[in-house]
């Protein structure tokens, strides 16, 4: 793209109708008008990368590895949990050399169509041999010992990888330290394949269209290329829908994780707040950011959750198949629905309905659409400011504000922001009277910034208990990530379980949400779902 010729692409009309009246965003309006960012699938073409993929350090094994072995493991492993795997390597079906080199052949045959990852870990076939060395000593580490894993670009990794949140601004930036999430997962001795691509800066640069970054340039959907992919976690759901790695870590703002799991059909999980440590991850709003696991199962995710829990919880072993069985369950179905539900939607009703049944819940309907929930589009704009740019600002870089971020990625637009940015563009035009609104000025801008998120909070959790204790219900349901911007503003759990696949391929997802410290409570509801009712089917353009 020639620079002189470029000029910034019009915010996206949507977002405009969220900002009616000027930017009284925090008060109690009409309830927002939808913004589809993802309602109009298109085939996309790859973009160039900023940082290419490289496969150099793992030439010479990639070479000396069979291709009928490559088959024979990829037969082993792609419908595996945790544990079959794990019991795999322990009676020397394979090693996780084997495995590593497995997901890499697999990465370097797909993955410049798909962009699933950002960067490759030069030293993975080393950690992968260190941990066959620990478990042929009898001294494996647990459930991860040895298991390829990537994880999304915005959780902190030491050189020699980069911690980028997918902007070309951080090309080069490693931090002095693992984030502690990374540190839990290297001493668990999980074997780390890479960074998955990401929606740029956590989803705050653009919503044309999600799923994208300077640096890998667009995710595409391995179950079709033109099908959403959603964000900001989809570098992460991709890749394990694919097939290019076995679980990986994402996180979450508000609908972060559960959206693109929905998305491309794998369980994803937002913990309740304060499970995950957020230490060395790039944040958005730090007042409700989360990682959370990704997995194509809900077993492997509790294991993996229960590797990065800060208090080394056994979700897995709270899981069981009638864990649903006379449990009171609230179905979301007015705020889901509206006056005319189509017919995509009532479909994906009936399969959750079934589902359910088939589990044995006692259901209810909950009659609250949520129309009074306050908006939450100014708050991202102030963390994207406090929070975000003082994160790169610690980087070394100049950049403290939007207008000043917005005006860098102008300058050099080809490499910055090949698909535009409309929400820095957005959020730029409305700092000024945002600021106005709040009393603050860039000083005070922190502490408004921490009142405001924390009303929010209070007022989001305020809602989702009053469903709770109304309806009489210890479990919310709800479809992909309709009700993000309740459950993840409000700290509150949320796990998404594939449905399957629409009449036009489109995967999707049941959305369970549950009250806050009830993670291993919601881990198991998920998991008798999903035991009822095996709806997750893997996508065939990847096959072997």
């Amino acid at each position: 793209m020639n620079p002189s010729s470029w000029v910034p692409r019009p915010v996206c009309p949507a977002l405009l109708l969220l900002l009616a009246p000027g930017v009284t965003l925090c008060s109690h309006p009409q309830q927002d008008p939808p913004v589809k960012t993802d309602a109009t699938p298109s085939v996309h073409t790859p973009l160039p990368r900023l940082r290419q993929l490289d496969f150099a350090p793992f030439v010479r094994d990639l070479e000396k590895i069979a291709p009928v072995r490559l088959t024979a493991l990829h037969d082993l492993v792609r419908e595996a949990t945790l544990t079959d795997i794990q019991s795999a390597l322990k009676a020397g079906q394979c090693t996780s050399e084997e495995l590593t080199l497995l997901f890499l052949s697999r990465i370097q045959r797909y993955d410049e169509s798909l962009r699933s990852y950002l960067e490759l870990n030069p030293r993975c076939l080393e950690e992968a041999r260190e941990a066959d060395r620990r478990r042929a000593a009898g001294q494996g580490r647990g459930p991860l010992d040895g298991i390829p894993l990537n994880l999304k670009d915005n959780i902190g990794t030491a050189a020699p990888l980069h911690t980028t949140a997918g902007a070309e601004i951080l090309l080069n930036h490693s931090p002095a330290r693992d984030a502690t999430v990374t540190r839990r997962l290297r001493e668990g001795g999980a074997v780390i394949l890479g960074k998955a691509s990401l929606s740029e800066l956590a989803g705050s640069l653009t919503t044309e269209p999600p799923g994208y970054n300077a640096i890998s340039g667009i995710g595409v959907n391995a179950y079709r290329n033109g099908l959403p992919v959603s964000g900001s976690s989809s570098g992460s759901a991709i890749s394990i829908s694919a097939g290019l790695t076995v679980i990986s870590v994402g996180s979450e703002t508000s609908g972060s994780l559960i959206s693109p799991g929905s998305c491309n059909g794998v369980v994803a999980m937002k913990p309740s707040l304060g499970v995950v440590s957020g230490d060395g991850v790039v944040p958005l709003i730090r007042f409700q950011d989360s990682a959370g696991p990704m997995a194509r199962n809900v077993s492997d995710a509790a294991i993996l959750l229960g590797v990065m829990d800060e208090k080394n919880t056994d979700y897995a072993a709270g899981l069981k198949p009638n864990a649903l069985e006379g449990v009171a369950t609230g179905v979301l179905r007015a705020s889901l629905t509206g006056a005319d539900p189509s017919r995509g939607t009532r479909e994906w009703l009936r399969r959750m309905d079934e589902g359910l049944s088939k589990a044995k819940a006692a259901v209810c309907e909950v009659p609250d659409t949520f129309a009074a929930k306050p908006r939450i589009l100014p708050l991202i704009f102030l963390g994207l400011q406090v929070d975000t740019l003082g994160f790169i600002a610690s980087t070394g870089s100049p950049m403290k504000t939007i207008a000043a971020l917005q005006a860098y990625n102008a300058a050099k637009p080809e490499t910055r922001i090949p698909r535009g940015q409309n929400l820095i563009d957005l959020g730029a035009q409305l700092m000024p009277p945002l600021l106005k609104e709040l009393g603050a000025t860039e000083e005070t801008l922190p502490k408004a910034y921490e009142a405001l998120a924390l009303k929010l909070r209070q007022e989001m959790a305020t809602l989702l208990d009053q469903a709770f204790v109304s309806a009489r219900v210890e479990v919310l349901v709800s479809l992909g990530g309709s009700h993000s911007e309740l459950y993840a503003t409000a700290g509150y759990p949320a796990i998404t379980v594939p449905l399957g696949l629409g009449q036009d391929g489109t995967p999707n997802g049941v959305t369970l949400i549950g009250k806050p410290g009830k993670d291993a409570d919601l881990l198991a509801y998920a998991y008798a779902f999903e035991q009822a009712t095996p709806y997750r089917v893997s996508p065939a353009a990847v096959g072997p």
